[in-house]
This record gives structure tokens, sequence and C-alpha cells, in this order.
């Protein structure tokens, strides 16, 4: 997957402005190639199955999160304000005409809520089984698929909401299942957001 990142690297280096729109195109035709391969190793494996993750941070903690959950990644775009904004809705974007709400689910998993939008930050978007998209602000995202092992759930672990762990590279992350932390009714609320608009 190295021409993955090439395609990144081109995108931002100086010099490559001309070359940047198609760094774009080139990277969202990657992205569904990514998820189909990822798709294709979680059908055949259950617990303490082999992966495809991106690891990526928030408030300089390392996340893994399934190749197979992230529908896009995209340079930080304005944020339009809502009337529903609160502490999980900060606003929606607009990507190529789709209004998607943007969300935040950092203090739900233990860190800091507020955060700054750096050059490294990048904004993951999510499509539901219901069809419904959202994008979350990472701090920074590793351009290459990684592969893990997720580890079997303890039978003592009864929490609604806590993290799969899962090993790569000898290293354990804790793995971010976005759906995992975001209730029914802040679906249908995200729902009502995008069709305001």
């Amino acid at each position: 997957m190295p021409a993955f990142s090439v395609i990144y690297n081109c995108t931002q280096a100086p010099g490559c402005r001309n070359q940047s729109h198609t760094g774009k195109e080139e990277m969202s035709q990657i992205l569904p190639l990514i998820k189909r391969i990822a798709q294709n190793v979680r059908e055949k494996s259950g617990d303490g199955r082999l992966e495809k993750f991106f690891i990526f941070k928030m408030a300089r903690k390392a996340f893994a999160i399934p190749a197979v959950d992230v529908e896009e990644v995209s340079m930080p775009v304005s944020l339009i304000d809502i009337p529903q904004r609160s502490d999980f809705i900060k606003g929606v974007v607009n990507i190529r005409g789709i209004v998607i709400p943007v969300i935040n689910l950092r203090s739900r998993i233990g860190l800091e809520a507020d955060y700054q939008i750096e050059d490294g930050s990048r904004l993951l978007l999510f499509t539901f089984k219901s069809g419904a998209q959202v994008a979350m602000m990472a701090d920074e995202i590793e351009y290459r698929l990684r592969d893990g092992v997720v580890e079997p759930v303890a039978p003592e672990k009864t929490e609604e909401h806590s993290f799969r762990m899962a090993v790569i590279d000898h290293v354990r992350y804790p793995v971010l299942m976005i759906d995992m932390w975001i209730e029914k009714n802040e679906l249908e609320i995200l729902h009502t957001v995008v069709e305001s608009f």
C-alpha cells in the first residue's frame, strides 16, 4: 500500500499544487478498494480475527480503527454552525455537495473534549448501515494499512461502552468502533440535522 502514502504526500508537498486535485481523486478511488479488502478479511474470521486498521491519534493518544469502517479521509473544511450544536454535534461540513454532521466523541472515550485543528488534522468520514454519514476530527492519521488481531472480549467485560483491543506490531491499541459510542436517539438527531439543509 505504499502508493496510498505517496499520493497523500504529493498533495501536501511544495510545488505539487497542480497535482493536488488528481491526488485527492486517486485517494478517493483507493479507499473503496481498501474497504473491500478489509471487508473480505472481516467476513472470513471471528474473535481473534486478523483485520486491516488505520492508526490515528486524538489528544496524543493512539487508536486503531477498522479500515472497513472508514468511508473517506478528508482535509478539514469550514464547519457550518447549526441550532442543534452541542458537545456531541459540533456542526456540519459540506463534502462535494453532501451535508455531513461532525461529531465529537472525545469526552465519551475519556479525552479532553476541546481540540485545535492543526496541520495534521483530518476528518474521518463514516457511513452507518442505515446510510447516515458522520465525520469526526482526528489530530493525525497514519496513511497506511496495518494488520492487527482483535482480542476476544473478556467474559467479565459487561460494560455497554468499552474498547476492544487490537494487537498491531506487538502493540495493543484500543479499537474505536464509532457506532458503539452513539445512541439510537442521537442517530435520529443527526438525521434531523441533515434534513434541515
